[in-house]
Protein backbone atom coordinates (compact mmCIF):
# COMPACT_ATOMS: atom_id res chain seq x y z
CA UNK A 1 0.00 0.00 0.00
CA UNK A 2 1.68 3.28 -1.09
CA UNK A 3 1.99 5.53 1.82
CA UNK A 4 2.41 9.38 1.74
CA UNK A 5 4.07 11.11 5.07
CA UNK A 6 3.19 14.75 4.52
CA UNK A 7 1.32 17.88 6.15
CA UNK A 8 -2.22 18.94 6.25
CA UNK A 9 -4.94 20.59 7.61
CA UNK A 10 -8.48 19.06 9.00
CA UNK A 11 -11.19 20.09 10.18
CA UNK A 12 -13.17 18.53 13.04
CA UNK A 13 -16.64 16.98 11.89
CA UNK A 14 -17.57 14.68 15.05
CA UNK A 15 -16.42 13.95 18.75
CA UNK A 16 -18.15 10.69 19.83
CA UNK A 17 -17.42 9.74 23.81
CA UNK A 18 -15.80 5.94 23.89
CA UNK A 19 -15.13 6.03 27.94
CA UNK A 20 -14.63 7.78 30.84
CA UNK A 21 -12.13 10.41 29.64
CA UNK A 22 -11.23 8.66 26.14
CA UNK A 23 -13.12 10.34 23.09
CA UNK A 24 -12.54 9.98 19.05
CA UNK A 25 -12.24 13.27 17.24
CA UNK A 26 -12.94 12.51 13.41
CA UNK A 27 -11.37 15.22 10.93
CA UNK A 28 -12.30 15.73 7.28
CA UNK A 29 -9.36 15.69 5.33
CA UNK A 30 -9.07 17.77 1.83
CA UNK A 31 -10.28 14.97 -0.97
CA UNK A 32 -7.01 16.92 -3.23
CA UNK A 33 -4.74 15.47 0.12
CA UNK A 34 -4.87 11.80 -0.99
CA UNK A 35 -4.16 10.58 2.61
CA UNK A 36 -3.32 6.84 2.73
CA UNK A 37 -2.25 4.63 5.36
CA UNK A 38 -1.71 0.93 6.82
CA UNK A 39 -3.54 0.42 9.69
CA UNK A 40 -1.53 0.25 13.06
CA UNK A 41 0.44 3.57 11.95
CA UNK A 42 0.01 7.05 13.87
CA UNK A 43 -0.31 11.08 12.97
CA UNK A 44 2.00 13.32 14.98
CA UNK A 45 -1.04 16.28 15.50
CA UNK A 46 -0.55 19.79 16.10
CA UNK A 47 -2.36 22.61 17.88
CA UNK A 48 -2.53 26.34 16.08
CA UNK A 49 -1.41 28.64 18.99
CA UNK A 50 -0.95 25.72 21.29
CA UNK A 51 1.03 23.39 20.94
CA UNK A 52 3.82 25.57 18.77
CA UNK A 53 6.55 23.53 16.60
CA UNK A 54 5.93 20.30 18.88
CA UNK A 55 3.00 18.22 18.32
CA UNK A 56 2.42 14.69 19.89
CA UNK A 57 1.62 11.43 18.34
CA UNK A 58 -1.79 9.84 17.95
CA UNK A 59 -2.65 6.78 16.73
CA UNK A 60 -4.90 6.65 13.57
CA UNK A 61 -8.47 4.92 14.63
CA UNK A 62 -10.39 4.87 11.62
CA UNK A 63 -9.35 2.12 8.54
CA UNK A 64 -7.35 2.76 5.63
CA UNK A 65 -10.65 3.31 3.00
CA UNK A 66 -12.37 5.66 5.24
CA UNK A 67 -13.44 9.00 4.50
CA UNK A 68 -12.18 10.57 7.27
CA UNK A 69 -9.05 10.63 9.75
CA UNK A 70 -9.89 9.36 13.26
CA UNK A 71 -7.81 9.42 16.32
CA UNK A 72 -9.03 8.58 19.90
CA UNK A 73 -7.65 10.57 22.63
CA UNK A 74 -7.50 9.76 26.91
CA UNK A 75 -7.22 13.10 28.44
CA UNK A 76 -4.20 13.06 30.52
CA UNK A 77 -2.46 16.09 29.99
CA UNK A 78 -2.56 19.93 28.73
CA UNK A 79 -2.70 18.74 24.88
CA UNK A 80 -4.89 16.16 25.27
CA UNK A 81 -7.29 18.34 26.95
CA UNK A 82 -6.97 20.95 24.41
CA UNK A 83 -8.43 18.14 22.04
CA UNK A 84 -11.31 17.03 23.77
CA UNK A 85 -12.13 20.99 24.16
CA UNK A 86 -12.43 21.26 20.18
CA UNK A 87 -15.21 22.68 18.69
CA UNK A 88 -17.12 21.12 15.64
CA UNK A 89 -15.31 23.01 12.93
CA UNK A 90 -11.95 23.68 14.61
CA UNK A 91 -8.45 22.73 12.10
CA UNK A 92 -5.40 21.37 13.37
CA UNK A 93 -2.85 20.58 11.16
CA UNK A 94 -1.80 17.00 10.71
CA UNK A 95 1.97 14.58 9.86
CA UNK A 96 2.04 11.10 8.90
CA UNK A 97 1.45 8.49 8.54
CA UNK A 98 4.23 7.08 10.67
CA UNK A 99 5.49 4.02 12.00
CA UNK A 100 6.00 0.01 11.55
CA UNK A 101 3.81 -1.24 14.42
CA UNK A 102 1.26 -3.53 12.57
CA UNK A 103 1.81 -7.14 11.33
CA UNK A 104 3.32 -8.19 8.26
CA UNK A 105 1.53 -9.63 5.48
CA UNK A 106 3.39 -13.16 6.51
CA UNK A 107 1.84 -13.37 9.99
CA UNK A 108 -0.92 -15.87 10.80
CA UNK A 109 -1.04 -16.28 15.00
CA UNK A 110 -1.20 -12.95 15.92
CA UNK A 111 -1.02 -11.82 19.70
CA UNK A 112 -2.29 -8.11 21.02
CA UNK A 113 -1.70 -7.15 24.39
CA UNK A 114 -3.16 -3.70 25.19
CA UNK A 115 -3.50 -1.29 28.37
CA UNK A 116 -5.72 1.11 28.22
CA UNK A 117 -5.64 3.58 25.52
CA UNK A 118 -2.68 1.21 24.29
CA UNK A 119 -5.96 -0.40 22.33
CA UNK A 120 -5.83 2.29 19.64
CA UNK A 121 -3.77 0.94 16.98
CA UNK A 122 -5.17 -2.60 17.54
CA UNK A 123 -8.56 -1.30 17.39
CA UNK A 124 -7.82 -0.17 13.77
CA UNK A 125 -6.15 -3.32 12.77
CA UNK A 126 -8.74 -5.42 13.83
CA UNK A 127 -11.78 -3.37 12.42
CA UNK A 128 -9.29 -3.63 8.99
CA UNK A 129 -8.71 -7.71 9.50
CA UNK A 130 -12.71 -7.52 9.95
CA UNK A 131 -13.31 -5.87 6.87
CA UNK A 132 -11.33 -8.14 5.28
CA UNK A 133 -12.16 -11.43 6.77
CA UNK A 134 -8.81 -13.32 6.30
CA UNK A 135 -9.24 -17.29 6.32
CA UNK A 136 -5.51 -17.54 7.15
CA UNK A 137 -4.90 -15.43 10.30
CA UNK A 138 -6.01 -15.45 13.89
CA UNK A 139 -5.63 -12.35 15.87
CA UNK A 140 -6.29 -13.29 19.95
CA UNK A 141 -6.84 -9.58 21.68
CA UNK A 142 -5.53 -9.39 25.77
CA UNK A 143 -7.00 -6.16 27.03
CA UNK A 144 -6.62 -4.44 30.25
CA UNK A 145 -8.33 -1.63 32.22
CA UNK A 146 -9.30 -0.58 35.75
CA UNK A 147 -12.90 -0.91 35.59
CA UNK A 148 -15.54 -1.59 32.77
CA UNK A 149 -15.91 2.15 32.32
CA UNK A 150 -12.84 2.73 31.83
CA UNK A 151 -12.87 -0.06 28.50
CA UNK A 152 -13.24 1.89 25.34
CA UNK A 153 -14.53 0.12 22.73
CA UNK A 154 -16.21 -2.62 24.54
CA UNK A 155 -19.31 -3.46 22.61
CA UNK A 156 -17.52 -2.58 19.22
CA UNK A 157 -14.95 -5.61 20.21
CA UNK A 158 -17.37 -7.91 21.19
CA UNK A 159 -19.32 -7.10 18.09
CA UNK A 160 -16.17 -8.05 15.47
CA UNK A 161 -15.21 -10.70 17.70
CA UNK A 162 -17.94 -12.53 16.53
CA UNK A 163 -15.39 -13.45 13.49
CA UNK A 164 -14.10 -16.71 14.20
CA UNK A 165 -10.40 -15.28 13.71
CA UNK A 166 -10.65 -12.55 16.55
CA UNK A 167 -10.65 -13.83 20.20
CA UNK A 168 -11.28 -11.45 22.98
CA UNK A 169 -9.79 -11.59 26.58
CA UNK A 170 -10.72 -8.85 28.77
CA UNK A 171 -8.94 -7.98 32.56
CA UNK A 172 -9.91 -5.45 35.08
CA UNK A 173 -7.84 -4.71 37.56
CA UNK A 174 -10.15 -2.53 39.99
CA UNK A 175 -13.34 -4.20 40.23
CA UNK A 176 -15.44 -7.10 39.70
CA UNK A 177 -18.51 -7.47 37.22
CA UNK A 178 -20.94 -9.54 36.12
CA UNK A 179 -20.52 -10.16 32.40
CA UNK A 180 -20.22 -12.60 30.14
CA UNK A 181 -17.64 -10.98 28.30
CA UNK A 182 -15.31 -10.60 31.29
CA UNK A 183 -13.74 -13.28 33.47
CA UNK A 184 -10.44 -12.23 34.43
CA UNK A 185 -10.05 -9.29 37.28
CA UNK A 186 -6.28 -8.85 37.60
CA UNK A 187 -3.34 -7.67 35.77
CA UNK A 188 -1.81 -9.23 32.40
CA UNK A 189 0.89 -11.44 33.34
CA UNK A 190 2.70 -14.09 31.51
CA UNK A 191 1.21 -17.13 33.78
CA UNK A 192 -2.44 -15.61 32.16
CA UNK A 193 -1.00 -15.73 28.73
CA UNK A 194 0.07 -18.90 28.89
CA UNK A 195 -2.77 -20.23 30.37
CA UNK A 196 -4.45 -18.92 27.15
CA UNK A 197 -2.56 -19.73 24.49
CA UNK A 198 -0.60 -23.32 25.50
CA UNK A 199 2.27 -22.96 23.41
CA UNK A 200 3.81 -19.24 23.44
CA UNK A 201 6.28 -19.79 20.47
CA UNK A 202 5.72 -19.41 16.43
CA UNK A 203 3.06 -16.17 17.66
CA UNK A 204 3.67 -12.43 16.69
CA UNK A 205 3.39 -10.72 19.55
CA UNK A 206 2.55 -6.64 19.91
CA UNK A 207 2.62 -4.89 23.11
CA UNK A 208 0.77 -1.62 23.36
CA UNK A 209 0.09 0.75 26.64
CA UNK A 210 2.27 2.57 29.61
CA UNK A 211 6.06 2.31 30.04
CA UNK A 212 5.94 -0.50 32.65
CA UNK A 213 2.82 -2.41 30.95
CA UNK A 214 5.07 -3.04 27.90
CA UNK A 215 8.56 -3.39 29.38
CA UNK A 216 6.91 -5.82 32.14
CA UNK A 217 5.08 -8.06 29.54
CA UNK A 218 8.18 -8.04 26.57
CA UNK A 219 10.46 -8.94 29.57
CA UNK A 220 8.57 -12.30 30.47
CA UNK A 221 7.63 -13.22 27.06
CA UNK A 222 11.65 -12.93 26.31
CA UNK A 223 12.16 -15.03 29.22
CA UNK A 224 9.59 -17.92 28.52
CA UNK A 225 11.75 -18.28 25.36
CA UNK A 226 9.92 -15.81 22.53
CA UNK A 227 12.08 -14.37 19.81
CA UNK A 228 12.87 -11.15 20.63
CA UNK A 229 11.82 -10.42 16.70
CA UNK A 230 8.85 -11.93 17.11
CA UNK A 231 7.97 -8.92 19.63
CA UNK A 232 6.87 -5.55 18.65
CA UNK A 233 6.26 -2.69 20.77
CA UNK A 234 4.79 0.75 21.43
CA UNK A 235 4.31 2.89 24.48
CA UNK A 236 3.10 5.93 25.57
CA UNK A 237 4.64 8.96 27.80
Amino acid sequence: MPVNRRRFKCALVSQKKEAENVVTLKFKVDENIQFSFIAGQYVIVYLEGRSGPEGKAYTISSIPGDNFLAITVKKIGKFSTALHELKIGATVTVEGPMGHFYPDEKSREIVFLAAGIGITPFLSIIRAYAKENPKDKKILLFYSNKTKEDTAFFDELNKLSGNNSIELFYYLTRQKVKDKHIKEFNRIDINSIKRKLKNLVGRDYFICGPIKFVFDIRRALLDSGVSELKIRTEAFY
